[in-house]
């Protein structure tokens, strides 16, 4: 008899998945993310925000998000993580996970809960992997291009990724403030034209060694390279009563080099099935130097030359992070499963600030907005959950986490500007109830904690007009946020509901004051007095036929803001929703179709009232023959509309509006190429009866 050599099964994961905490994006699966970022892909995943003009991310309207890669917390302030995540190429990234309520295995960091990035790793033998490259247009050249490998032999597995991207941008905005003073009605409007571009690259390598069958060894180091250099022609009008009064024009040269290595060694040791240690330590750097060259140019009307400034500004900031952690996982009886585990987080930071003006007699230091900050923050931490089945359709799950964190902030020249030492339990819980093969129950509850990032501590100042300031806030207080959520499952169809308190909430960019002597616009970081929030999401997916799919997600939102300004109080509430909808159709000849569409009504940032947007994406793929060359045609963000961000504020300021809007030109049209190559065969399976192989590529993740 002849015997069967080789056996090919294919199985499509949906692109969207909900679990108990948490919803899983299939990025693999897309056809609109090919030859996108991480970053496009969040800003169509359900209930997440992205908002380019301030560098931040949301999910179900709470800004307290933490990112990780591979399970590993990105450690790194919100304005770079963003720009990390546009410059990771969706071609090398496996899925994305948003956890809402995170167990408490977690850091108790983020009211929004985690976003998990899960980079591709492949469990086949030999050598294996793909490659990708992308070229496109937009208001300028697109490109990117990555290689994923992995590499399975014996007792050795070695993966790793690199990827290459090149964007180029148009953007532009403008700004408007109006205040009353005794001289009158004063309206400044500002605009800003930029000529952007980024290069980023992203490396990846790591082992696993069984050492035995019942322990691993892995390593792992990781780095990226962002290099955003911008020139900016900016300008402000100052109008007196309605008349012209004064022109200020501004050129600015900018340049944001982030670089960034990890270093991880972990180790795990299957003691018997269900009882495992798993030890992990890690160091990771970053540094960022963000000179700026502004060179003004003040005029009275539109031509009549008053005088000229140039200004040097200068940031460089180094950041060290040593994190160990030890985790231990037990089956206490037969339905009953204990963990239990530690953590410490040192960190340090070091931020030297300077701006020079330009005199005759050369570079002048600007001592009042010159200084270098010195930041150490302390976390340690221990916790331990346990989970259980009811009876067969009933399962629980409980948890404590503990942290203590001692934050000092100072200069070279002053001591202790923040001098801060505190400790918080966090409680987590789960109830999961199966009604039957079709229908289940969710409950869940938790405590979490947003800490001040380590930029929005210490003072700086940048420049976004000559109008306009973004100071940093060493005044800034932790928030602390109880969670409720329920969710119902009929099949593929879910539905939740969550209700959030939050006191003490950050909200980034906020107006700090209007300077009413020389008409500055001052932004900050604020501590708000509370937020609430409420959510109700929707994910259906409906299969129309056999060649027509589609995955529905909408979120309705409830956001309450309590806040004061100049002592008086201030209240908000909008009711806002966003609708996520991606069509796939399967066409002959191995062609398949994709159109995402995405709608944000209005909403609030902070005090400030965000306009509705929209954004359409389409692609078509081309499988060969082979089955392992993809081509891919995409459009994304069809209408220039996903990046266009319009804002008014109105504040308890007599006769004082704000307002503005920038466009971050997300328009593209892309093609991309992808090539798998190497075995596609499953590595055998061990005799093993540890289950180790299935922690190994735990470990991977």
């Amino acid at each position: 008899p002849e015997q069967l050599q080789h056996i090919t099964i294919t199985a499509k994961k949906p692109m969207f998945e909900q679990k108990i905490d948490r919803m899983v994006i299939n990025v693999k699966n897309s056809i609109t993310d090919a030859g996108g970022t991480a970053l496009d892909v969040l800003e169509k995943s359900p209930g997440v925000t992205v908002n380019r003009q301030n560098n931040t991310i949301s999910v179900n309207g709470k800004n307290g998000v933490v990112v990780m890669i591979n399970e590993k917390i990105s450690y790194m302030p919100v304005e770079a993580l963003v720009e990390l995540l546009n410059g990771i190429s969706a071609g090398n990234i496996e899925k994305i996970e948003i956890i809402t309520t995170p167990p408490a295995k977690y850091d108790a960091e983020g009211n929004a809960g985690y976003i998990n990035i899960v980079m591709i790793s492949n469990p086949n033998t030999g050598m294996n992997g793909s490659y990708f490259l992308t070229g496109g247009y937009g208001k300028k050249p697109l490109g990117s291009a990555g290689l994923n490998f992995n590499y399975r032999h014996a007792r050795t597995n070695l993966f790793g990724n690199y990827g290459y991207d090149y964007s180029g941008y148009v953007q532009g905005g403008s700004g408007y403030t109006s205040l009353t003073k005794s001289a009158g009605l004063v309206e400044n409007r500002t605009f800003s034209s930029r000529d952007a571009s980024r290069q980023v690259h992203n490396a990846r390598l790591g082992i696993d060694y069984q050492v035995d069958s019942s322990t691993v060894l892995g390593a792992l180091v990781s780095g990226y390279i962002n290099h955003w250099k911008m020139t900016a022609n900016n300008g402000a009008a100052v109008n007196l009563n309605g008349v012209l009064d004064s022109t200020i024009r501004t050129v600015d040269n900018e340049t944001n080099l982030w670089h960034n290595l990890m270093t991880n060694l972990n180790f795990q040791h299957t003691f018997h099935p269900g009882q495992i240690l798993y030890l992990d330590a890690n160091y990771i750097y970053y540094r960022d130097s963000n000179p700026n060259d502004y060179y003004n140019q003040y005029y009275k009307g539109t031509s009549d030359f008053v005088y000229d400034e140039h200004i040097q500004s200068g940031k460089n900031t180094p950041i060290h992070f040593y994190v160990f952690s030890a985790d231990y996982v037990t089956t206490v009886a037969k339905k009953i499963k204990l963990e239990s585990g530690a953590k410490l987080s040192l960190s340090n930071f070091t931020n030297d600030i300077s701006l020079l003006r330009l005199h005759p007699g050369g570079w002048i230091t600007d001592s009042s907005l010159s200084a270098n900050y010195l930041l150490k923050e302390n976390i340690l931490a221990a916790y331990t959950t346990l989970s259980f089945d009811i009876d067969a359709k009933t399962s629980l799950k409980g948890g404590l986490r503990y942290e203590h964190t001692g934050s000092n902030l100072g200069t070279t020249r002053v001591a202790n500007i923040v001098d801060r030492k505190y400790g918080q339990l966090f409680p987590t819980f789960y109830i999961s109830r199966k009604i039957d093969d079709n229908n289940s129950l969710n409950f869940s509850y938790s405590r979490r904690i947003t800490r001040p990032t380590f930029n929005d501590l210490a003072p700086f100042t940048i420049f976004f007009d000559p109008k306009t300031f973004f100071t940093g806030n060493p005044a800034l207080q932790p928030a602390i946020a109880n969670s409720l959520q329920a969710s119902y499952i009929h099949k593929q169809f879910i539905v939740s509901l969550s209700y959030t308190y939050e006191e003490n909430t950050i909200e980034n960019f906020q107006t700090q004051h209007l300077d009413t002597v020389t008409n500055m616009l001052y932004l900050s970081a604020q501590n708000f007095h509370y937020e609430q929030f409420v959510t109700a999401s929707f994910s259906l997916p409906i299969t129309v036929n056999k060649w027509w799919n589609m995955q529905n997600n909408l979120n309705f939102n409830w956001k309450q803001v309590n806040t004061f300004y100049n002592s008086q109080p201030v209240q908000l509430a909008i009711v806002s929703y966003n609708i996520n909808s991606t069509q796939h159709f399967n066409l002959p000849h191995n062609y398949s179709l994709e159109l995402t569409g995405f709608y944000m009504s209005a909403s609030y940032f902070g005090t400030a009232r965000l306009n509705p947007i929209y954004r359409l994406d389409a692609g078509i793929q081309k499988k060969l023959a082979n089955n392992r060359d993809v081509f891919r045609f995409t459009a994304n963000d069809m209408f220039n509309s996903g990046g266009y961000f319009k804002y008014a504020e109105h504040l308890p300021i007599q006769g004082t509006t704000i307002s503005g809007d920038l466009n971050f030109g997300m328009v593209a049209f892309k093609l991309t190429f992808t090539h798998t190559f190497g075995k596609n065969t499953l590595k055998a399976s061990r005799n093993v009866s540890t289950g180790a192989e299935e922690e190994l590529n735990r470990v991977h993740n």
